[in-house]
């Protein structure tokens, strides 16, 4: 078994910036903040899959045709409500990205996979808190709020998997899937 998500990756200046928003926590408070390495706004959660699944879904994959498009990450928000259950930068609304997210579950579904039937929030986590004080999340949503990242290009997006660690999870890139000239 293998656990895949696809995703577009966060370019390392801005990986740098995210990070930065992370330490304006005043660490009085416990979340596990998610590390640089591993930010990215993810496309679709496929989640476990059999090998020769995982094959049929990257052939699959390889066969969506895009144009590439500009994100832009503005603000920062939690889910959770009143239990703040994780922190994020907020990803701008983009045609673009729900084209390649609804043509992704459409694949996993044909494929038989069973996708969480939920309206697709793009995002980046930044940080899962553990028994946080809803009025500190706040104040560190009001402190954040102003981030922009600017537009940043997305030429490709591309196929992890996701592997436990001591320290969390790890995410490795398995296959990239290149889009086409931007579409503008």
């Amino acid at each position: 078994m293998i656990s895949l998500f696809t995703a577009i990756e966060i370019p390392q200046l801005l990986r740098s910036q995210l990070t930065a928003l992370q330490s304006a926590d005043d660490g009085a408070w416990d979340a596990n903040w998610v590390p640089e390495e591993n930010f990215h706004i993810t496309i679709a959660y496929i989640g476990p899959v059999e090998e020769p699944l995982a094959a049929e879904i990257d052939g699959e994959l390889s066969r969506i045709r895009a144009g590439g498009f500009e994100a832009r990450l503005r603000g920062v928000n939690a889910f959770g409500g009143a239990k703040p259950q994780m922190m994020h930068a907020r990803v701008e609304p983009s045609h673009h990205l729900s084209y390649l997210h609804e043509k992704t579950v459409t694949i996993l579904r044909r494929l038989g996979v069973t996708i969480e039937r939920s309206k697709y929030v793009p995002h980046v986590t930044l940080a899962r808190p553990r028994q946080a004080p809803p009025e500190r999340v706040q104040r560190w949503i009001a402190a954040n709020n102003l981030f922009d990242s600017g537009p940043f290009p997305v030429d490709r997006f591309v196929l992890f998997s996701s592997h436990k660690t001591g320290e969390g999870r790890h995410y490795e890139p398995e296959r990239d899937y290149p889009l086409g000239p931007a579409l503008i």
